[in-house]
């Protein structure tokens, strides 16, 4: 051991006393009334409030059906026990070797059948992957992370095992450790899921951020506030859209259009090099520059009820969030919602403009109505950025980003699915939900752009109707709904 960190050499000393506990029994209590005798070696993390909640999560997916499950850090072996009594096969892993002879225990004990392996995702590689999970793809991953921060001395600190099931030490962290093996086609299934605990710390409120940025959808799945404040949060990972298709073309006239020809389920998308008839609102000519994205997704197939009642106000989320993984925290606040359908960025010497549209359109096939949404954004130009009505903005130039297309689909992409998709499995987003996130980006562009003017009216954003309309306050005190944004001024973009 370093002397610089939190463990000297006395610590090994006092882990050898610690390991002279005696080993505890406890019973555990599932949420649904379950009971499993558990073996508690001393260095051994117990169950605790994080434990129920990961539990409450695993009763929601239902019976496993003979599915593969994968716990990493399994700890005492509770949540395997579980999984395992709802039907996963399972296998536990855990960098504790008492960790694993507990789970092992307990599970000859209850006379269940899981398989629990030495090791787990980390810094150091020790061999491959496959010693500690297994040859196979998992179809659920469960981690109760690690989310402490390392301490930068010895008060207060357990011992180098006890730390281990509680210290994230990983320089990069260990969800990005995690995520990386996920979006590399490891671990999990394409139609998997992975469910993971973390607290809500710095690295563990970057959980959307960096599975976003990895091609992951992601989104909160449940949570729980503890007496001291703090948060815990399970969030839910998987493969966008696992069950559609995307198909990439040099050039096409439009891929809405295109789009809305071929079908096919929710999700299916088509990208586009260059678009030459791009259009935006009222049927404007959207204006690509050299290096855009374009791109469309089936937003409803004609089945079924509407996900949304705007899906345009949703694709603007999706393009703030994409960028926002994408990019420093700081630049963060250079990128607004321009209502209902523009997403605006300000360069360094404080001037908006305008650097994503999104378009939805539809149309009837026999007596369903199949709609697409249409994005497009631009990330780098050549040439002069000059448009007479609107000043044209892009990735590179104003927050001096440079994203390939490439990485920048597959990051939309999964924004979107984290806003859209739906999952028999996971808790969608409602419609409210979506309006709220959307007021709150819109509240965002009041602070930067200041409030609208309304046909020469001053006027104050009070909310967004139930079909994304904006709902304003007037100087006189009259309330109006708005269903357009060509008439609104926004005192900071001209």
């Amino acid at each position: 051991m370093a002397d610089d960190g939190p463990f000297d050499f006395s610590s090994a000393v006092q882990e050898i006393e610690r390991l002279n506990r005696p080993i505890k029994s406890i019973i555990w209590q599932a949420p649904k009334g379950e009971s499993f005798t558990l073996t508690i070696p001393p260095t051994v993390y117990p169950p605790r409030e994080d434990t129920d909640l990961l539990a409450n999560a695993i009763i929601r997916l239902g019976a496993g059906r003979g599915k593969r499950c994968l716990e990493i850090g399994c700890g005492s072996g509770a949540l395997s026990l579980l999984a395992a009594r709802h039907g996963w096969k399972v296998r536990a892993c855990d960098i504790n070797p008492f960790a694993v002879m507990s789970s092992r225990h307990s599970a000859k004990v209850a006379d269940i059948d899981i398989e629990v392996r030495e090791g787990g995702p980390g810094p150091i590689e020790d061999g491959d992957i496959n010693q500690w999970s297994g040859p196979e793809l998992h179809d659920l991953i469960i981690w109760n992370l690690p989310y402490l921060e390392l301490p930068t001395s010895s008060d207060g600190v357990l011992g180098p095992l006890e730390e281990a099931a509680l210290l994230d030490t990983d320089s990069i962290g260990l969800v990005s450790r995690l995520v990386k093996l996920i979006s590399a086609g490891k671990l999990m299934t394409r139609n998997g899921i992975a469910l993971i605990l973390v607290t809500n710390n710095q690295r563990g409120n970057d959980t959307k951020r960096i599975c976003l940025k990895n091609g992951l959808s992601c989104r909160k799945f449940s949570s729980q506030q503890l007496e001291d404040g703090e948060e815990l949060t399970v969030y839910a990972i998987w493969h966008p859209f696992s069950f559609c298709t995307t198909s990439l073309h040099d050039e096409v006239d439009s891929t809405n259009k295109m789009l809305l020809d071929k079908g096919g389920p929710i999700g299916t998308s088509i990208e586009a090099k260059k678009q030459l008839q791009g259009r935006g609102r009222r049927g404007r000519s959207w204006s690509s520059e050299t290096n855009a994205f374009a791109g469309s997704w089936i937003v409803h197939d004609g089945k079924g009820e509407l996900v949304h009642s705007d899906f345009q106000l949703v694709g603007g989320l999706a393009v703030i969030d994409a960028i926002r993984a994408l990019s420093k925290d700081e630049v963060h606040n250079r990128i607004r919602l321009k209502w209902p359908n523009d997403v605006l960025l300000e360069n360094e010497r404080g001037e908006w403009a305008k650097v994503a549209g999104v378009l939805l359109e539809g149309r009837s096939i026999a007596s369903e109505v199949r709609m697409a949404l249409g994005i497009g954004v631009n990330m780098f130009s050549d040439e002069p950025l000059n448009r007479p009505d609107f000043k044209i903005a892009t990735v590179k130039q104003s927050l001096n980003l440079d994203i390939e297309l490439r990485q920048f689909s597959a990051v939309i992409n999964a924004a979107l699915s984290s806003l859209l998709e739906q999952r028999n499995e996971i808790a969608n987003y409602s419609s409210k939900k979506l309006l709220n996130l959307t007021l709150d980006e819109i509240n965002n562009t009041v602070a930067s752009l200041g409030n609208p003017i309304y046909r020469k009216d001053n006027c104050e954003v009070i909310g967004l109707s139930e079909n994304g309309h904006l709902q304003l306050r007037t100087d006189s005190g009259k309330i109006i709904d708005i269903d357009e944004g060509e008439d609104l001024i926004w005192p900071k973009y001209h």
